[in-house]
């Protein structure tokens, strides 16, 4: 999906990029770590390669898209774009990073147009974010704050992020243990363990606080946990504490994950102790015996990070007896939109002898001059071929082959586009033919009313070179037909956003 914004002077194109391009992924990574740890002195993020394992090898529970916004050929933002395949099936997960030189310039707005066009396509209506706030901020004066807020995005759960120095040099003092068994390990979850653990991952995500936050966990299983585990032990060792009763029953966990590829940070995730068995101290014992497995497999690691609710005052009291102290405020915030109407519609690239794209010129009162392929909206009644061959009669007097490849398919949701719409559905195909004078069956003042004023022949060359004051739809087109070009009609629609 391809989408475009402009400012004076220049336009941005967003689009998804392919994590195995390596040249292009490092610049995206570059930007997206510029964006996120700005005057964040406790940020903490996945490393490069941590993330370019994640972004190259698919994951059965979530989807993870990188997507640029592009100044020319230049990386200016960053943002990903994830969903989970088998639970909150109505949510997205954005962030979007831009580094402060490039803010105030629109990018972060366009990244956002693209997620929405996205979100439509795939009928996904909860949107969802997380924001570091660091100290000396509220969310009231946060950037990142402000830009959700003006998304319509609202707060619905605050986290203390607390880290504690390493090497660990604490001494907490606790009663001994009484009634349970704790057993560790590092790495993968040992068979006879997984059981246990898959009970305790559905309990810990069921029991959580989450605020307001739109949650539906599905359950962990088995085979789930064991694929989940080996994908893990790939970029981080995870360091875990399970605890039982005396007769074998699990009675709580914890978790520390060393980045394999982070010299500097660990973190300290999941605790749960369940219901039937808290006020025995039993959060406690389990971070102190996951400690010390990490004395065993520290490195260079300088601090421990966790996570944990405000509201959470049991959690909140463990950690400030282990020495933790707050850097940040962990933000979770959520969008709902209604599902966009959009209008549909089938546009031809028209191509000559040359190469050459045939494009219309549409002039408007309140938005720049957009230059794009001829076609429009789908009738009632009508197939898209038939509204493709009515409007290449139309407009530009030309007949639409039979069964024209189908080659992009673009949703883009933004006002202004069509007519009591929320944005609109554009199929395109492939007419190939020689140059020809556009000359179709409506006068030239019936264009006009339908805002084309021109038309002219376009080479890769003219459209990548073109630098305004008009734009062309979609804004990505000289990238598009350049690929076209090089490689023919994809086997299936490429998806397109502006």
């Amino acid at each position: 999906m391809a989408l475009s914004f402009g400012w004076v002077g220049r336009v941005i194109t967003v689009r998804e990029i392919d994590p195995s391009d390596e040249t292009l992924f490092d610049g995206w990574y570059d930007v997206y770590r510029a964006g996120a740890v700005a005057d964040r002195p406790a940020a903490i993020l996945s490393s490069h390669d941590a993330l370019a394992y994640s972004l190259r090898t698919p994951n059965p529970l979530k989807q993870r898209l990188p997507v640029a916004a592009f100044a020319g050929d230049r990386v200016v933002g960053a943002m990903l774009f994830e969903t989970w395949t088998e639970s909150n099936l109505d949510s997205i997960e954005v962030e979007i990073c831009v580094p402060p030189a490039e803010r105030r310039r629109g990018i972060g707005t366009a990244l956002w147009g693209w997620a929405r066009s996205r979100a439509a396509v795939e009928e996904r209506t909860i949107f969802q974010c997380e924001l570091g706030v660091p100290e000396g901020f509220t969310t009231e004066t946060w950037p990142g704050s402000i830009f959700a807020a003006k998304l319509g995005f609202t707060v619905q759960h605050i986290e203390d992020h607390l880290v504690v120095p390493l090497p660990y040099e604490g001494a907490v003092q606790v009663e001994a243990l009484d009634g349970y068994e704790l057993t560790s390990w590092a790495g993968p979850c040992p068979e006879e363990h997984l059981q246990a653990f898959a009970d305790l991952r559905t309990a810990m995500d069921r029991d959580v606080p989450t605020g307001g936050m739109t949650k539906d966990p599905a359950p962990w299983h088995v085979e789930k946990l064991r694929a989940q585990e080996e994908r893990v032990d790939k970029t981080w060792l995870s360091l875990l504490t399970l605890a039982r009763t005396s007769d074998g029953r699990p009675a709580g966990y914890t978790v520390i994950y060393l980045p394999r590829t982070d010299p500097d940070t660990a973190q300290q995730l999941d605790t749960l102790v369940l219901r039937e068995h808290r006020g025995h101290n039993l959060g406690a014992h389990l971070k102190l015996a996951n400690l010390e497995q990490l004395a065993r497999h520290r490195t260079t690691q300088k601090l421990l990070h966790t996570w944990t609710a405000e509201t959470n005052s049991a959690m909140q009291k463990v950690n400030a007896r282990f020495g933790f102290r707050p850097v940040e405020k962990l933000v979770e915030c959520e969008l709902k939109v209604p599902v966009p109407r959009l209008r549909p519609a089938a546009r031809g690239v028209v191509l000559d002898q040359d190469d050459r794209i045939l494009l219309l010129r549409f002039e408007f009162d309140d938005r720049p001059r957009v230059w794009a392929a001829p076609g429009g909206g789908v009738e009632p009644g009508e197939s898209a071929h038939d509204a493709l061959v009515r409007e290449l009669r139309e407009e530009v007097g030309i007949e639409a082959p039979d069964d024209p490849p189908h080659l992009w398919h673009q949703v883009v949701v933004a006002d202004g586009h069509a007519k009591g719409y929320d944005g609109v559905i554009n199929d395109y195909y492939l007419v190939r033919l020689d140059s020809f004078t556009p000359s179709g069956a409506m006068s030239p003042e019936e264009l006009r009313a339908e805002n084309v004023h021109g038309h002219q022949w376009w080479s890769v060359s003219d459209l990548k070179s073109y630098s305004g004051p008009a734009v062309f739809s979609p804004r990505s087109l000289g990238v598009l037909l350049e690929t076209l070009l090089a490689e023919g009609p994809p086997e299936h629609p490429l998806q397109l956003a502006l």
